[in-house]
């Protein structure tokens, strides 16, 4: 285990510190690494080996009583510790869905979770799908996620979880009247994942598919549309009438999927890819990925600009 754990950790403590500056990302690693051997004896864990991905948590594969597991740690002691803790409460909630892996417990106030391990788990990024059988994928995924409605305990709601989504867009009167009216709690709100991409979408043993590290936060069910800014996605063309004419395109597709408006979720790409794009502009050094990303978010911003909420 102790060698599963130093595989990770060493590359987490150094996103933390970059996430978190003004707190110690030593401190959190030697805390995680801790409650990690704490959570493997308390469950009973043995196999432990280090996954691939984990941005953010330590994820760990193992076994307990010879059925595949995962052992997912999150850090604690920064200012975003409550909004991690809101996962294990998600998927809690999610269960009776099928569209996540089962909760099978939870320690440290939800930041160290154990959950089913999906089989064979290939992730949508991995199975050679088109750009438009992804989005068709992924919009399924955040209809089944929707339909559980909202949770009966307290969650972050999207009007306060980003205050920056307003600073970024604060020198564009247009754009941030239209996130100040989208923002606003209404009828449509519902828990949404918020982060639902390609690698975030597990496939199954019975071809099913399973979404993973949700951000869990409640709003517009229009909002989870992160599927369509995309690092990945592919430009749009650069003629203006053909970048409109296949932007709106992949909003369709995405929003038949997914049981949304496309209207409104066209207005909720376009905020969201813009607030992305000022973000990377306020970066200090932006390298060439994330400025070619940038230029693709304004991109899909301005070919969204004409569509009506």
């Amino acid at each position: 285990m102790d060698a599963a754990i130093d595989e990770r950790l060493p590359a987490l403590a150094r996103r933390w510190a970059a996430y978190w500056p003004r707190d110690d990302a030593a401190a959190m690693a030697a805390d995680v690494r801790a409650r990690s051997a704490a959570a493997v004896a308390a469950w009973s864990l043995d196999g432990v080996e280090a996954l691939p991905g984990g941005e953010v948590a330590l994820v760990l594969a193992g076994r307990r009583a010879g059925r595949p597991v995962v052992l997912k740690v999150h850090a604690r002691g920064h200012a975003e510790t409550t909004a991690l803790a809101a996962e294990g409460e998600a998927l809690a909630f999610w269960q009776a869905t099928g569209a996540v892996p089962a909760l099978e417990d939870r320690r440290d106030d939800g930041l160290t979770l154990l959950l089913e391990r999906v089989v064979p788990g290939t992730p949508l990024d991995d199975t050679g799908a088109s750009w438009d059988e992804r989005l068709e994928v992924l919009g399924a995924l955040v209809a089944g996620l929707h339909a559980a409605g909202l949770p009966p305990g307290p969650f972050p709601h999207t009007d306060g979880y980003d205050p920056a989504w307003r600073t970024a867009l604060a020198g564009d009167p247009a754009e941030h009247a239209l996130l100040a009216d989208l923002l606003r709690p209404g009828a449509r709100d519902v828990l949404l994942h918020a982060d639902l991409h390609r690698a975030n979408a597990l496939r199954d043993a019975a071809g099913g598919w399973r979404a993973i590290d949700p951000h869990a936060v409640i709003g517009d069910r229009h909002a989870d549309v992160w599927a369509l800014i995309d690092p990945l996605a592919p430009p749009l063309p650069d003629d203006p009438g053909a970048a409109r004419a296949q932007a709106r395109a992949r909003v369709e597709r995405y929003a038949a999927a997914a049981g949304l408006d496309p209207g409104r979720a066209a207005a909720w790409v376009r905020v969201r890819a813009r607030r992305e794009a000022r973000g990377i502009e306020a970066l200090a050094a932006p390298d060439a990925e994330e400025r070619a990303w940038r230029d693709r978010l304004h991109r899909m911003a301005d070919a969204l600009a004409a569509e009506i909420v």
